[in-house]
């Protein structure tokens, strides 16, 4: 195999490592917004079957816990699946980099 061959591979290689890597990263976002969204269906159904029980002040609180706790669960899915994007799109550039680096300096000692 000669360079031009070998870079191309490297780069096909890293290229599948980078689609891969992005679906992942959607599926997981995914399955956690189902998540929370089962979640919060959950939360309301308890709350409704036991609001007779309730007084007012204790179904707003309920409510709000909800809200909060959503609120945070939803922008820990959105922080960390953009964490994992940057951490691959940044891997991704530093392999191509690396790729092409060693393409040309094996074709300068050539």
């Amino acid at each position: 195999m000669n360079t031009e061959h070998i870079t191309q591979f490297a780069h096909q290689v890293v290229d599948g490592f980078d689609t891969t890597a992005h679906t992942v990263i959607g599926a997981w976002k995914d399955g956690g917004e189902r998540l929370g969204a089962i979640a919060k269906q959950r939360w309301d159904a308890a709350l409704k079957e036991s609001a007779p029980q309730l007084d007012a002040e204790t179904k707003k609180n309920a409510q709000h816990a909800r809200a909060v706790f959503g609120g945070y669960y939803t922008r820990g899915i959105e922080l960390s699946a953009g964490g994992a994007t940057v951490a691959v799109d940044t891997v991704v550039q530093v392999a191509r980099t690396a790729i092409d680096r060693a393409a040309a300096w094996k074709q300068a000692r050539a």
